[in-house]
């Protein structure tokens, strides 16, 4: 196996890995639910659940997609796609922890210097833990688009750059 390969490889089993294991995580019990919907519901509002479970099962789909190479050009074109509103969900979260931030330390927590340094300090992680998130997924959206236009060896089957089927199950 060539270094290039072996580097694809790498690449597709962590891309994969990484979103089987944010799907598990969003839907693993009742309060990652309700966590997820409600994060889903800063972009898009109307029948936040049912578009919650759309993009869990898109990442499930396309980390099974890409880790296994069925078809993993148009798993990681899928990926790519839910990575935008990702992102935007990211910075909305970053500017709400801002927010709240500012709401606390007008109250009575933040009347304190204990209080205010606390507050402080937990606000700005939030900010902090999100706005890079949301770049993390920008990030990401690099690594599933060179997937999904580049493609990656080896593969089970999928559309190679000339659009024809290719891969181990084609060589059967």
């Amino acid at each position: 196996m060539a270094l290039e390969e072996i580097g694809s490889l790498l690449i597709r089993v962590t891309i994969g890995l990484l979103f089987l294991i944010s799907a598990f995580v969003c839907v693993k019990d009742a309060g990652a639910r309700k966590a997820a919907t409600a994060d889903t519901a800063l972009v898009f509002p109307w029948h936040s659940e049912l578009f919650m479970l759309a993009g869990v099962a898109l990442m499930a789909a396309g980390g099974l997609s890409v880790l296994l190479g069925i078809f993993p050009r148009l798993g990681a074109l899928a990926l790519t796609l839910f990575l935008i509103p990702a992102a935007m969900i990211h910075f909305r979260k970053a500017r709400e922890a801002a927010a709240l931030k500012d709401r606390i330390l007008a109250g009575p927590a933040g009347k304190s210097s204990d209080g205010r340094q606390a507050v402080a300090a937990l606000g700005d992680s939030a900010v902090i833990g999100n706005f890079t998130s949301a770049l993390k997924n920008l990030n990401l959206m690099a690594l599933t688009l060179y997937v999904a236009l580049a493609g990656t060896e080896p593969i089970l089957i999928g559309f190679g750059p000339d659009g024809q089927l290719q891969g181990l199950l084609t060589r059967l």
